[in-house]
């Protein structure tokens, strides 16, 4: 099915989809109401489809940075500065818990070399790395993205938070819940080191 939305509509989804949860809520419901059968059944189908997944399978168009077989890395088309990619993992995962080490090691050591790129290339004075793990962490997209946003002076960025006071009883009770259950295979010194990701020629996206 061809998208039978107007440009003007278009903008408009895109608008919505910055707005908080809240307000997405609010100018969503006022805005299906302006749809027309075909309208409404184009959305509903795009809505089962990740768009994530589109992108990797070429049915959306994409400004590709990197791809191999395992990731491939983007700029993001609504950066939150100059430079703001993303690395997402070809195979279909919501959170970064169903995915395998290997899978996730790889995927942090590209997003590390976009990070060195956007510092080395664009002049960054920084870089967050971050992954948002369930809606509710803010993930809009039910698939693991790692986010690499580029820092620059008076950028307007804020991603700190204010530290809460806690005391020793909450932490404890906390500990005795989960330091036990943190538990992970000691690698074997035999075992080879994997070796570092390089962007090769062949790999590099044009």
């Amino acid at each position: 099915m061809s998208n039978p939305l107007s440009e003007k509509q278009i903008k408009e989804l895109n608008e919505i989809s910055k707005l908080t949860p809240e307000k997405q809520k609010e100018k969503l419901e006022a805005f299906l109401k302006t749809l027309n059968k075909e309208q409404m059944e184009f959305l509903q189908k795009g809505q089962q489809e990740c768009i994530f997944c589109s992108v990797i399978e070429g049915k959306v168009p994409a400004k590709k940075l990197y791809e191999d077989d395992k990731v491939i890395a983007l700029l993001d088309i609504y950066p939150a500065s100059k430079g703001h990619s993303l690395v997402i993992p070809k195979k279909h995962y919501v959170v970064t818990g169903q995915m395998s080490e290997d899978e996730i090691s790889h995927m942090f050591k590209v997003a590390n070399k976009i990070s060195s790129l956007l510092v080395d290339e664009l002049k960054a004075v920084g870089t967050n790395i971050m992954v948002m793990n369930g809606t509710g962490a803010g993930q809009r997209i039910p698939h693991v993205a790692v986010y690499v946003i580029p820092r620059y002076d008076k950028d307007g960025l804020n991603f700190l938070w204010e530290p809460k006071k806690t005391n020793d009883k909450e932490l404890d009770d906390v500990l005795k819940k989960l330091k036990d259950k943190v538990k992970f295979e000691q690698p074997s010194l035999k075992k080879k080191a994997v070796e570092e990701t390089e962007f090769d020629e062949e790999e590099r996206v044009p």
